[in-house]
């Protein structure tokens, strides 16, 4: 199979198989033993984040790789402190900054502060030496982005107390998104997938998420020249019709989000989004058997994904064979 025609069929047209593909990160235990390949030095050194990266593709079968693996390379390039963490656990933001909305500013060089270049030297590794799958990126969204400027439990206080500032902030913080997006571009990687956990319903008024964050993730649906995937964390069914509207080639949804009703929901508004999902990482893909995996990957087949995938990154303690469980189920469904 070409995994890149494969994939790029699935989020343009239409495809024969289902791609399983890493719309978000899958960075096991097990693939740093075997890669050598491990935390904190995967997230600073282009080499590392490149073998941890093509794991799931190289032990498991997974017909893509994605990077980067946290959500702080750009809060860090715009002036944040982040810890790197190690082992099991991703960087976070430790420090900002800025007190307020009216402090937020970029600077000139952000896309070469922090770990940019690695990110950038990784594209290129990766795109010379596995030709032939397909690399997805990961942005973080501009309203998760401005609660790692300005901490997101003060965001959602100020969204309601000093919504027009909030305004003015988050469009600022998307035209640094805009020149990052078109950066990653420039690298001609197969998908931009735009992750705004932040968003999620279970955090964010649905009405509020409307207003403010649709305007601002559609500007980049409209500025991205690769394949675009908007990904929102949690149950995010109030806020699937306005998904399916701001222009992503593909939503990714997580388990608590009823597949049903999102096809429903797609035909309703006569959409040609492609859905993306939506695996259990806690309860199928950590904590379940293989038979888990297999029973939820056949029932998310059925009911029509284009990419079948985990709901969300998949825990590191996951067991491989969960992983590979899914190529499993894909290749059984499509045999029958």
């Amino acid at each position: 199979m070409n995994y890149k025609e494969n994939f790029k069929n699935s989020l343009t047209s239409s495809t024969k198989i289902t791609p399983v593909a890493p719309i978000t990160t899958i960075v096991l235990m097990e693939y740093m033993e075997k890669t050598g390949a491990k935390f904190p030095e995967a997230h600073t050194d282009a080499d590392n984040m490149m073998e941890l990266a093509a794991a799931p593709y190289n032990y498991s079968g997974i017909e893509g790789i994605n990077i980067p693996f946290d959500m702080t390379i750009e809060s860090e390039a715009i002036g944040c402190k982040v810890d790197l963490r190690s082992d099991d656990q991703r960087p976070e933001v430790i420090e900002t900054p800025f007190n307020n909305p009216d402090d937020i500013s970029i600077p000139d060089d952000f896309l070469y502060n922090g770990r940019m270049p690695v990110l950038f030297d990784a594209i290129e590794k990766i795109q010379e030496k596995y030709q032939e799958v397909p690399l997805i990126v990961g942005v973080v969204g501009p309203f998760t982005l401005l609660g790692q400027l300005l901490g997101i439990e003060e965001l959602l206080k100020l969204v309601v107390t000093d919504y027009f500032e909030i305004e003015e902030a988050i469009s600022i913080v998307t035209d640094a998104l805009l020149d990052f997006t078109s950066k990653i571009d420039s690298y001609s990687v197969d998908a931009i997938c735009v992750c705004e956990p932040s968003s999620s319903s279970d955090l964010l008024n649905p009405d509020i998420f409307k207003r403010l964050v649709t305007p601002e993730l559609e500007l980049l649906s409209d500025n991205i020249q690769s394949g675009s995937i908007l990904h929102i964390c949690g149950d995010t069914t109030p806020i699937i019709p306005d998904m399916l509207r701001v222009g992503y080639d593909a939503i990714s949804i997580e388990n608590a989000v009823d597949l049903d009703y999102v096809m429903n929901k797609r035909a309703e508004l006569n959409s040609n989004t492609k859905i993306c999902g939506n695996i259990s990482t806690n309860k199928a893909l950590l904590l379940g058997s293989m038979d888990d995996v297999i029973n939820e990957s056949v029932n998310a087949l059925e009911k029509g994904v284009d990419i079948l995938c985990s709901s969300c990154s998949v825990p590191p303690h996951s067991p491989e064979e969960n992983v590979h469980a899914m190529i499993t189920a894909r290749d059984e469904y499509i045999s029958k």
